[in-house]
């Protein structure tokens, strides 16, 4: 059975890759500076809408934001970032609307996730 989104959700299009893996998949390094291009789009409504993407990474207690990249919807957002499997086992990647508050656990300036999915694009390193 696939999954339906909310209705404010519907019509969002996300499509990420690290290094050139796409979302959910594993990476093959151990470390280095990593290659993000991320597309997403959610029809013309929010065509330039000013986005954050929070770089997460396991942290204790709750993860750790690694950089926050600002981004554009309906455009392409292509950065790199250095990654080390030794600081951990998975790197997550989360949409959001800029400076909204999260009410959740981790760095109070991280923004919140308002209109994605709850599962983020997220990536593994090869065991």
């Amino acid at each position: 059975m696939r999954a339906r989104l909310p209705r404010h959700l519907s019509g969002l299009r996300l499509d990420a890759t690290a290094g050139g893996v796409r979302m959910n998949g594993v990476l093959s390094l151990a470390s280095g500076h990593v290659r993000f291009a991320v597309d997403l789009d959610r029809g013309p409504d929010c065509l330039g809408k000013p986005l954050d993407i929070p770089v997460l990474r396991p942290g204790s207690g709750a993860p750790a934001v690694a950089e926050v990249v600002p981004a554009t919807a309906g455009s392409l957002a292509e950065f790199t970032v250095p990654l080390d499997v030794e600081d951990g086992a998975w790197v997550v990647l989360r949409i959001s609307t800029r400076r909204s508050p999260t009410g959740s656990p981790g760095r109070p300036d991280t923004p919140a996730t308002t209109w994605v999915p709850p599962t983020p694009p997220g990536w593994w390193p090869a065991p």
